[in-house]
């Protein structure tokens, strides 16, 4: 375990070098506490007066059905409105522990592709499975520490901003599920991920890109969120949390067969 936590430290070291993986540890988190702070303060001012959904910005008939929804009785349609809302903003919040691991996880493998530092690590008795557990744990504890933070904040703020009524949604088993469970399966995924990519390319710019890639279908399902089409329970994330846990262990199945030694000193210093 201590040779794990070594190459841990290690890797921390040296990949928060980058100037861009650091600003975007930092922005990204910010960007995505500021997008629901944002929308809560102009949705609350620009509503004082008339308690419903601001003119021209989106058409209140349309939430108009959700209102006869169970979790949404007695509510206004400013309140159901808030509340599609953030949940559009949990998707994005799912988006920190996919973009930022998986950047972590290709830059410290081909930069050690690059850098020839791969093959000396290995001639050390550590195991291939101790190597990746270090860089899983690497990529993905920054990764789980940043969303939690971020989650903790806006939770604060979206407090300051609303009505209880609608704050206490983002303490709702749908969204501390998503959190406490999806967040880090979707973590250790996009840092596996980003071992397979680093394995098939020698260049940090084509694998960032590459790996950027697998939020796509996350922003997808922002769509009909947002036009209450499709409404984030806690079936949804349980059925998520299964299938990811799933791909995680298929993922992980891939990258242990290519983090064998022979695959490496001789495929990886080409």
């Amino acid at each position: 375990m201590s040779a794990i936590w070594v190459i841990v430290r290690k890797e921390w070291k040296e990949v928060f070098r980058d100037k861009n993986i650091l600003i975007m540890s930092i922005v990204l988190p910010v960007l995505f506490v500021a997008m629901p702070a944002g929308f809560l303060y102009f949705i609350e001012r620009s509503a004082q007066g008339s308690g419903g959904i601001p003119e021209g910005f989106n058409d209140a008939g349309a939430y108009a059905h959700l209102m006869q929804l169970p979790q949404f009785q007695g509510m206004s349609e400013l309140r159901v409105f808030e509340i599609l809302m953030l949940d559009q903003f949990l998707l994005y919040f799912l988006m920190i522990p996919l973009m930022i691991p998986i950047f972590v996880a290709v830059y410290s493998i081909v930069g050690e592709k690059q850098q020839r530092s791969l093959e000396p690590l290995l001639a050390t008795p550590i195991s291939v499975t101790q190597l990746l557990s270090a860089k899983t744990l690497a990529g993905a504890i920054p990764a789980v520490v940043i969303t939690w933070a971020s989650f903790a904040l806006t939770v604060a703020v979206t407090a300051l901003l609303t009505t209880p009524q609608v704050a206490q949604i983002m303490l709702a088993p749908t969204w501390l599920l998503a959190m406490i469970v999806l967040s880090p399966l979707l973590t250790v995924a996009a840092v596996i991920i980003g071992v397979i990519i680093s394995s098939r390319v020698n260049d940090v710019r084509l694998a960032e890109q590459i790996g950027g890639l697998i939020v796509l279908p996350l922003v997808a399902l922002t769509i009909p969120v947002l036009m209450g089409k499709l409404l984030l329970s806690t079936r949804f994330f349980v059925i998520g949390c299964l299938l990811i846990a799933v791909l995680d262990v298929a993922l992980l199945f891939v990258g242990v067969k290519l983090f064998q030694r022979e695959t490496i000193l001789t495929r990886w210093s080409q």
